[in-house]
């Protein structure tokens, strides 16, 4: 075998594995188009699962092939394809959320440093895909990289893990241990927010900590707290929904954008500001 040969064995495997992931791709898109241009030419559940096994094969090209050293551009590009996976709602309806902690997998695997991403970890794989001691590890895995100021918004992560551990493993302990190290990452970031948000999250922290509390109380709090903070519509409607199948407490959206909670009563009309 020669030079030339041999260059063309060691760059084969790449370079048609990229090509796959680019024709799994295309195929995605021109199935989109046909379901435009002939929505009744199959039924939704149909194009759903459709699109469930294609992104599927996306999926595991993307986990598999050589990012030839554009790790952050692979993690960007593996984001904005959850976003349009996470964003279909009615083919998730009719599948499920299963692939997400799976896209997060590839993204922080590549680019443990980016901050956008944290915000749709915890409520896609907690919350959709029902995965939240998988998505508590990767947020653990991804802040071994991080610093208090790197990002300077790297606080929230911790804060995220803390309420992740409260929402879906009720592991009140580690929450209060996330609440404290956000507390401490907080008071070290530029961010201007930070030094006041300090001071809300140790108190958090010190709460928890002392373990006299009602979980109902802390658990209404911290489904409010991520509806405050959801990165979307989707999840705001998510929490808004588990407050009130779970608690029986209604929120009530004020002209100014910020809301209240109201216990869900026959016999009373009061409310409970959040």
């Amino acid at each position: 075998m020669n030079l030339y040969q041999h260059r063309w064995f060691a760059y084969a495997g790449p370079i048609i594995g990229l090509l796959i992931l680019i024709a799994a791709i295309l195929g995605l898109q021109q199935q989109r188009l046909q379901a435009i241009h002939n929505p009744d030419s199959e039924t939704l559940a149909t194009d759903a699962t459709n699109d469930e096994q294609q992104r599927e094969l996306q999926v595991a090209l993307l986990d598999s092939l050589p990012d030839f050293g554009f790790r952050n551009l692979w993690a960007d590009w593996t984001f904005l394809n959850f976003l349009q996976y996470f964003g279909n709602f009615e083919y998730r309806q009719e599948t499920s959320y299963r692939l997400s902690g799976d896209y997060f997998e590839i993204i922080l695997d590549r680019d443990p440093y980016a901050y956008l991403p944290y915000e749709y970890l915890s409520s896609s794989v907690s919350l959709f895909a029902g995965e939240p001691k998988r998505a508590v590890a990767m947020q653990e895995n991804g802040l071994k990289y991080l610093a208090p100021d790197f990002p300077p918004e790297s606080y929230f992560i911790w804060r995220h893990k803390g309420i992740d551990e409260i929402l879906f493993l009720d592991d009140y302990d580690a929450s209060a241990k996330s609440h404290d190290m956000a507390a401490s990452w907080a008071a070290q970031s530029s961010l201007p927010a930070a030094k006041e948000d300090q001071h809300s999250l140790r108190d958090t922290a010190d709460f928890l900590a002392q373990g006299d509390f009602d979980p109902a109380a802390v658990q209404i709090t911290a489904w409010a707290q991520l509806i405050r903070t959801a990165p979307d519509a989707q999840t705001q409607d998510k929490a808004i929904e588990r407050l009130r199948t779970q608690f029986g407490v209604e929120v009530v959206w004020q002209e100014d954008g910020t809301f209240f909670l109201r216990q869900i009563s026959p016999n009373e009309e009061g409310t409970a500001e959040q």
